[in-house]
């Protein structure tokens, strides 16, 4: 059976918008006549009733009539109204969506693995004006996550010296040189997003090998982005020495000794505190250590300067090429050099250097292997001075890794 209109043909149907507004108009009207003419029916009786000679000609205001007209029309007014509110639809508050922050991927580079991912050459760069490197600040800002940089944009650089930077998702490395009482110091402030991306690499990537390289060839063999000279362990016995967290020495009767945990902190013991291998052991699981360094002495421990007249194993009263590794914050870390350099001949004493590396605002700090062996090296490039020009050759390093698979 084919469609049937539902109304015949020239009729047009009823609207019942209109009905329902007749409806409701009589139920309203009534009531509210009702309720006019109860209201205004002693003035007419007042008025009717009053003799002839005692009315007066007009009424004060207005006639029974105009105001009897005036309330009904303002009565009909205000329910022509109300109906319309309930015909017309309701606008619904429109609620506010909290504002959700981007999640961004974690990388980090897999426990055992020898050799980090490769870095995007893309993704270094270098300039002469600090000034220009806002947008870098900027760019970097979701990994530095609050953290505030000792690194500024108006420092003033060592003459002729750049700046050395690189970002990706997963580090932000920024490398610079600066003079303090009459030395230069090379800077490479460094932020990562996993504990993973801090590691030690030993030469041949073993413990206790003979062999030797320079820090650069061995930053270049791991992929680092940025590495530093480590504490040399081959080269002296004492400090407790942990690698892959176990402990492979222990000589901790005046050394001081640092060690980085599974969350990327430092941690420190003191002279005579740990002196034989099953309580070293015992330290180092209860505090997740994955490895140490030990040279010494500590610079500063939870924002405090720790200050040394003697160091057991160091020469610390004469000046001296300087290293060290700093924690600003989480996973947030300096390493710094201190030599001469062009006119800037003066050498400093760990007294000379601990209170600039104290000016960083770090939390902890402490020294590395300093003369010859101090060596900064980003992009397989060293960026410091080392003693007479040239690097020595040792056993170990510190560096920091993209965790991004190769080339980004």
């Amino acid at each position: 059976m084919g469609y049937q209109p539902k109304y015949a043909a020239g009729r047009k149907p009823k609207r019942k918008g209109h009905s329902v507004w007749l409806i409701l108009l009589g139920i309203l009207v009534a009531p509210l006549s009702a309720a006019a003419v109860w209201k205004l029916l002693p003035l007419m009786v007042l008025y009717v009733g009053r003799p002839k000679e005692t009315t007066p000609e007009t009424v004060p205001d207005q006639s029974i009539s105009e105001q009897f007209d005036g309330y009904v029309g303002g009565a009909l007014l205000a329910a022509r109204e109300g109906i319309l509110d309930v015909q017309a639809p309701q606008e619904q508050p429109q609620e506010t969506v909290p504002a959700v922050e981007p999640v961004r991927k974690v990388y980090w580079i897999e426990e055992g693995t020898l050799v980090a991912p490769e870095p995007d050459q893309d993704c270094y760069g270098q300039t002469g004006d600090p000034a220009s490197l806002q947008w870098l600040l900027d760019e970097a800002s979701y990994l530095l996550d609050g953290q505030q940089l000792y690194f500024r944009t108006d420092v003033e650089l060592f003459q002729d010296s750049v700046v050395h930077y690189y970002l990706d998702d997963s580090i932000f490395a920024v490398t610079w040189k600066e003079v303090h009482d009459g030395s230069v110091y090379t800077f490479s402030e460094i932020k990562v997003s996993h504990p993973s991306q801090f590691r030690r690499h030993l030469a041949d990537g073993e413990y206790g090998s003979d062999k030797q390289y320079l820090t650069t060839e061995m930053a270049a063999s791991v992929n680092a982005v940025v590495a530093s000279s480590g504490d040399f362990y081959r080269f002296r016995d004492f400090g407790v020495s942990v690698y892959e967290g176990q402990v492979r020495r222990v000589e901790g009767t005046y050394a001081e000794t640092c060690y980085i945990d599974g969350s990327g902190n430092m941690h420190f013991t003191y002279g005579g505190e740990l002196l034989d291998t099953e309580t070293a052991q015992a330290y180092v699981d209860e505090n997740d250590i994955r490895f140490s360094l030990a040279f010494g002495p500590i610079l500063v421990d939870d924002y405090q300067v720790v200050e040394h007249t003697w160091y057991g194993v160091g020469e610390i009263n004469e000046g001296y090429a300087r290293a060290a590794l700093c924690q600003m914050g989480e996973l947030h870390y300096i390493v710094v050099a201190a030599n001469t350099e062009g006119a800037y001949q003066e050498i400093p004493t760990v007294a000379m250097f601990q209170k600039n590396i104290a000016a960083t605002g770090c939390k902890m700090a402490y020294c590395l292997d300093g003369g010859q062996t101090a060596a900064i090296v980003m992009n397989d490039q060293l960026i410091s001075r080392p003693v007479y020009g040239q690097q020595r050759k040792i056993s170990d390093i510190i560096y920091f890794a993209t965790a991004l698979p190769d080339g980004g």
